[in-house]
């Protein structure tokens, strides 16, 4: 399998810097590799983000999309009036660009159902700006919900708002449609009425965790924010390592202040440390400013970094030739062969004039599993479609994904991916898959009673 450079993967590579890595993962020109992949084969070589032709593995030439094995006919018409559809994203505060690529995925979800034949509604967004903040985010559903007359609340990326969100819905006849990854959504605080589309912070430490233990180190350093997210990542790590009894020894954590700006006594600690490996489950601001220092202090020369959202695309233009040589447990790629993603490209490129990115993805496939729900249950009542949607095959831009009837997780497989040189921004090598059932919790560890 070649790396997108033209280089084989297992070879060390140069990224003009000197040689890049200790460790080039002598592990994928062996029998581990196929274990790695499990059914999923050689996972083709693709860049999320640019569109250039120097990214790695089969183009972007595009093909037809199989959208038919869940559209169906239309169902009867739910009502003359459209589906009112609240979407909460943030547009300004410190996720105001994962929140923008969110909402670009949503507005592309709506146009989706709004223009198919395959159902017999329309849908009425209102978008609100949560603002990165969990009060805020709450006030934004109950104003879609009480002055709006929404049944539906898809978004809130951020855990802290979103499960603010769910609390709210819980007790209402509101079904709502998450795209925040913290674990507690589908654990002990889930509900009835909440659903998730994003990969949670389980499937994505699956990716993290079994790529360690691959062959990528054995001391293990945990470094992510002090939130809701890097807590529940932190939980997660520990979890996968001893159900899988995996030889790995955490040898120390960092877990400093959202918004933090120097991380030079983090970075001395982690240097001081017999780490080999930094898992950095972190996201936005917080990610690359680390990164950024890390690289500065030479610290990715010293040991091998693997992320959760570095392979994103906005991650990975904001680092540049800093984000070259990590690995990132890899929630998804636009040149992905999966479900219907040709298509959601192809309408992403025809938009917007580039390639959509992870949260782009789960916008776009928040809002159409939801509407999928209105219709299979062939109305849109919330009770009903509430039920419709558990354990419902829904074609999605990851494959046929259904939510989990225990706790209404949507299975999404994984992969983990290496950040490569590429065109206007480092381009993403898949290098492995966890398929969704084995990247998922099973369902007695979840504490969820629906």
């Amino acid at each position: 399998m070649n790396g997108s450079d033209g280089t084989t993967a297992g070879v060390e590579q140069s990224d003009g810097r000197g040689v890049r890595r200790r460790r080039a993962l002598q592990y994928l020109g062996g029998g581990a590799l196929a274990t790695a992949l499990g059914t999923a084969g050689c996972v083709q070589q693709a860049g999320d983000g640019g569109d250039t032709a120097t990214e790695g593995g089969g183009g972007d030439t595009d093909t037809e999309s199989d959208d038919s094995d869940d559209a169906g006919t239309a169902t009867e018409s739910v009502g003359s009036e459209p589906v009112t559809m609240g979407v909460l994203v943030p547009t300004s505060g410190p996720s105001a660009p994962l929140g923008q690529a969110q909402q670009r995925g949503a507005e592309l979800g709506v146009q989706y159902v709004n223009d198919s034949d395959a159902f017999g509604f329309t849908i009425d967004a209102t978008f609100e700006d949560t603002q990165t903040d969990p009060s805020t985010g709450l006030q934004r559903a109950q104003a879609v919900v009480e002055n709006d007359g929404a049944d539906y609340v898809v978004g809130a990326l951020e855990s802290s708002v979103a499960l603010a969100v769910a609390d709210y819905v819980s007790s209402r006849d509101v079904v709502y449609t998450s795209g925040a990854a913290t674990i507690e959504l589908t654990s002990g605080n889930c509900n009835a009425n909440t659903f998730r589309t994003e990969t949670n912070a389980a499937q994505q430490m699956a990716g993290l965790v079994d790529f360690v233990d691959s062959g990528l180190g054995s001391n293990l350093w945990i470094h992510t924010t002090d939130d809701t997210y890097g807590n529940s990542a932190v939980a997660q790590i520990e979890r996968r390592i001893e159900a899988q009894g995996f030889d790995i020894d955490i040898v120390g954590r960092t877990m400093p202040d959202k918004g933090t700006s120097n991380y030079g006594p983090q970075i001395t600690n982690i240097s001081n440390s017999e780490a080999d490996v930094v898992a950095l489950p972190d996201t936005g601001a917080d990610l690359i400013n680390f990164m950024k220092q890390a690289s500065s202090a030479g610290l990715t020369e010293e040991v091998d970094v693997i992320g959760t959202a570095i392979f994103a695309r906005v991650s990975r233009q904001a680092l540049g030739s800093d984000a070259v040589g990590a690995y990132s447990s890899t929630l998804y790629n636009h040149k992905l062969e999966t479900g219907d993603n040709r298509e959601f490209v192809e309408a992403y490129r025809n938009e917007h004039g580039g390639v959509p990115g992870s949260f782009a993805r789960v916008g776009y496939d928040m809002v159409r599993m939801t509407a999928r729900g209105i219709e299979a249950a062939g109305t849109n009542d919330p009770v009903e479609v509430s039920e419709a949607l558990e354990g419902l095959d829904v074609t999605t831009a990851l494959g046929t994904t259904p939510f989990r009837e225990c706790d209404h997780q949507a299975v999404n497989p994984v992969w983990t991916g290496q950040v490569v040189e590429g065109g206007e921004i480092p381009g993403i090598e898949l290098l492995t898959q966890v398929p969704g059932e084995a990247a998922v919790r099973p369902c007695g560890e979840t504490g969820c009673s629906l």
